[in-house]
């Protein structure tokens, strides 16, 4: 095979949290859909599990606007909002024009150029700001191993952890999410970030939904 990192690079993820030029359209695929407490976005090729207390919404809540103002919430496929705990979680979803296999390709220093980028991004602007970040690119071979023991449900591993904190409004608040990328589309590649923002005092019910979420997620390769 041969790699064309130039063409891996156009496409990570940035738009608010990633940068993106030129992807995003829309397909006729059908809705996504809600069954008990499972949610399944055929588009995407992902379902996961809602956790108790937390309900789909249309709109980022007003009081957090700071999470608008980084985050391009028209790539949003799924808002999720707790009313007692004040969290959200916000699912990102993009589909490659490229394999998979070219992600495997890409060096260790390239990612972690990557991510700087990204972080620089999440907190700019941003009294009292901390960031620290784990990557795991080993996890995408992992997760092609699971893929090829069944297409049809399995489980992608994130290849990115970021937790970021700072303050606005003389409160602190986090944004922490997960990064997946994962084949799909049987050519291609699809890309989910699973974010989570709240106050910093409410952290602690909202990381463990949120690390809930995350165990449920499952990809669905539907196309032969």
């Amino acid at each position: 095979m041969i790699f064309r990192w130039g063409r891996v690079r156009a496409h990570i993820f940035l738009c608010g949290l990633l940068l993106l030029t030129g992807l995003w359209g829309c397909r006729s695929t059908p809705s996504p859909i809600i069954v008990g407490d499972t949610y399944t976005n055929i588009q995407y090729e992902y379902s996961l599990t809602i956790p108790r207390g937390w309900e789909p919404i249309d709109e980022i809540p007003d009081e957090m606007g700071y999470f608008e103002a980084r985050v391009n919430a028209e790539m949003a496929s799924l808002l999720l909002y707790n009313e007692d705990s004040g969290g959200l979680i916000t699912i990102m979803n993009i589909i490659r024009d490229i394999a998979f296999e070219e992600y495997l390709e890409v060096s260790l220093d390239e990612w972690k150029r990557i991510v700087s980028k990204r972080n620089a991004y999440i907190v700019k602007d941003s009294p009292g700001k901390v960031i620290k970040h784990a990557l795991y690119p080993q996890n995408l071979y992992a997760t092609q191993q699971n893929y090829f023991a069944s297409q049809y449900a399995y489980k992608p591993l994130k290849y990115l952890r970021v937790e970021s904190s700072f303050e606005v409004a003389s409160q602190r608040v986090h944004i922490n999410f997960d990064d997946f990328i994962f084949p799909c589309h049987n050519t291609r590649a699809c890309e989910t970030i699973v974010i989570l923002t709240c106050l910093d005092k409410d952290l602690a019910p909202n990381q463990r939904d949120f690390e809930t979420l995350l165990t449920s997620l499952q990809a669905h390769d539907y196309y032969d």
